[in-house]
C-alpha cells in the first residue's frame, strides 16, 4: 500500500494541506498552517499560517513562490521574507526529489496499526520509521539525525492517497499534516510587493 500511495503521490499535480506542530520544535516559526499547494506550472502555495513573531502568534496570509515566502501585510501589500525554507517551504512537498513520495517508500519495518476515517475518507493506518534524511525533506527543522518515528494515514481503496502523516521528533514534538482535495485546479501568482 505505501508503493501505491507513493506512485499516486508522485503524480499529483496539486493538493491542499493542513499542517500542525505539537511541541517544540526549534527554528520552525510556523505552527499551524492551511493552504494548497500546486506544481504546475511551477511548485507554489499559498494559504493560511499562525507563525511565532517575537514571542506571540501572528496569523498570516502567505504565498510561496519562486521559492520565497511572503506574508501579506493587508490591502494588497505584500512583503517578501526570502527562501521559504526558513519558515516552512509547503510548495516543495509534491517535489519528486524531495517530497512526500519519497518519504512513502522509505519506511523501516511499517506496521498496519489500524483503520480510522479521517475527513470521511476511510484509511489505513500505518507507522513506522523513516531515515534523518526522508524526514529533514518534509520538516527540514526536524533536525533529524537518526530515524525518525513515522505515521501515515492511506486510502483504504482507490488511488491509496495519502490523507495524513504525522512524523515525530520525540515523546512531544511532532509534525501531523493531513492532506484533501487532490489534483483540484490551484492558481498561485506571484504577490506584488
Amino acid at each position: 500500500m505505501l508503493k501505491e500511495s507513493s506512485a499516486t503521490t508522485a503524480e499529483l499535480d496539486s493538493v491542499r494541506l493542513s499542517l500542525a506542530v505539537t511541541g517544540s520544535i526549534e527554528n520552525m516559526p510556523v505552527t499551524a498552517l492551511d493552504g494548497d499547494v500546486t506544481q504546475q506550472p511551477d511548485p507554489a502555495a499559498k494559504g493560511y499560517a499562525k507563525i511565532a513573531y517575537r514571542g506571540a502568534p501572528a496569523y498570516v496570509a502567505f504565498v510561496v513562490f519562486g521559492g520565497d515566502f511572503y506574508v501579506s501585510q493587508g490591502k494588497g501589500r505584500w512583503v517578501d521574507y526570502g527562501p521559504a525554507a526558513k519558515f516552512y517551504d509547503a510548495a516543495s512537498i509534491l517535489s519528486p526529489d524531495t517530497g512526500l513520495a519519497g518519504l512513502l517508500t522509505d519506511f523501516v519495518d511499517p506496521e498496519v496499526e489500524g483503520r480510522e476515517t479521517i475527513d470521511d475518507v476511510h484509511t489505513v493506518r500505518i507507522s513506522g520509521e523513516v531515515s534523518a534524511d526522508a524526514a529533514k525533506k518534509i520538516v527540514p527543522q526536524l533536525q533529524a539525525t537518526k530515524r525518525t518515528s513515522c505515521t501515515v494515514w492511506i486510502e483504504e481503496t482507490g488511488d491509496h492517497h495519502l490523507v495524513a502523516l504525522k512524523l515525530a521528533s520525540g515523546d512531544d514534538d511532532a509534525v501531523a499534516i493531513t492532506f484533501s482535495n487532490w489534483n483540484a485546479p490551484v492558481t498561485v501568482g506571484k504577490p506584488r510587493v
